[in-house]
């Protein structure tokens, strides 16, 4: 009987860096510091640069799954989540289709919340109601942020596949297994 666990797979090291540093910077603007504290503003533009380098990344010298074409859903990936998902299979390398439309989504809402919050500081920021905008942004960013991490906790459980893995760093007794794996 073929066995159901899936290939061991791990995102590159400027993808995890990217990841979680904008995680990092969520929680703390939206959780931990207060608005309009420096902290605050310079985790915003903070945001603005890691998202800016992961992009500049998977246009330029990212390989496989974290280049950005890669990241551009289709209907053949739709059908693969859903086959996969059915089937209780592993999950393949890289992003379900629904993965791949949430990546895009969390990147222009960190983007957009980012970028109104600088908005909201300038004169015509001020008079257009840009803080009204980064408001919205902000509770739209927590809701993706929800989603995501539902979606990884009912995917991992479905799939029989810690996804969470995929985002840390190679453990050393995991990297001397795989090559252990490899030899035989």
């Amino acid at each position: 009987m073929p066995s159901k666990k899936g290939e061991p797979f791990r995102w590159d090291a400027v993808v995890r860096l990217t990841h979680w540093g904008v995680a990092a910077i969520c929680i703390g603007n939206l959780w931990l510091n207060e608005a309009g504290e420096d902290w605050h503003e310079w985790l915003g533009y903070t945001a603005i640069a890691l998202v800016s380098v992961r992009l500049l990344w998977g246009l330029t010298f990212a390989h496989g799954y974290a280049r950005l074409g890669a990241l551009i859903p289709s209907g053949e990936d739709f059908r693969q989540q859903m086959h996969e998902m059915r089937e209780r299979l592993p999950q393949a390398p890289g992003h379900h289709g629904s993965g791949k439309l949430a990546v895009w989504a969390l990147w222009l809402l960190v983007l957009a919340t980012a970028g109104t919050g600088w908005f909201q500081n300038t004169e015509m920021g001020f008079d257009l109601g840009a803080d009204d905008w980064h408001v919205w942004c902000t509770w739209a960013l927590q809701g993706m942020i929800a989603l995501h991490l539902l979606a990884i906790v009912f995917t991992s459980w479905r799939q029989r596949s810690n996804l969470v893995t995929r985002m840390l760093p190679s453990l050393p007794r995991y990297a001397s297994n795989q090559r252990r794996d490899e030899q035989t």
